[in-house]
């Protein structure tokens, strides 16, 4: 019998093991739970999906920018395999060179996602309108997902750790 759903629920972002520490529970890193992750690559590919939608020429007529709507869902899948795996060499080639040799590979490849969403989500926040409002979406819950994660860390003592 699986006894997984006896586990203890645990977070992989710092905001909510934040809001667990002021619920008075147990802040300690965990990646255990499903929502957070579906939530944040929903949100990964949402902000990317936006970014290359605007790339989209206007003279089109609905029926040809909706056919290219849908082509541009699977080559935002196409640009995420590619990410991953150019990540994944640049996350080598940092590790040959002694850099970041304790960074599991799983984490660097979250901080460079991170990063490109985030620029993304940038660019997403100067074009304005519905798109400008997930690209400020999307950096306010970074800022507040990384001063909880400094919050942490300061609480538990551990450099990066909580």
């Amino acid at each position: 019998m699986n006894q997984s759903h006896r586990l203890p629920v645990r977070f992989y972002f710092a905001l909510p093991r934040f809001l667990v520490m002021l619920r008075g529970g147990d802040p300690r890193r965990g990646e255990q739970n499903g929502t957070e992750a579906w939530v944040g690559g929903i949100l990964t590919y949402a902000i990317s999906y936006l970014f290359f939608a605007r790339f989209i020429p206007e003279p089109f007529g609905w029926a040809v920018k909706g056919l290219l709507l849908i082509i541009l869902a699977v080559l935002v899948l196409l640009f995420w395999l590619l990410a991953l795996y150019l990540n994944s060499l640049v996350l080598k080639l940092l590790k040959r060179c002694g850099l970041f040799h304790t960074l599991p590979d799983r984490r660097g490849q979250s901080v460079l996602i991170g990063t490109t969403v985030t620029a993304m989500a940038i660019g997403l926040l100067q074009r304005g309108g519905f798109t400008g409002e997930l690209g400020a979406i999307w950096m306010t819950a970074v800022a507040m997902n990384l001063i909880a994660a400094l919050i942490l860390a300061f609480r538990s003592g551990e450099t990066g750790r909580a």
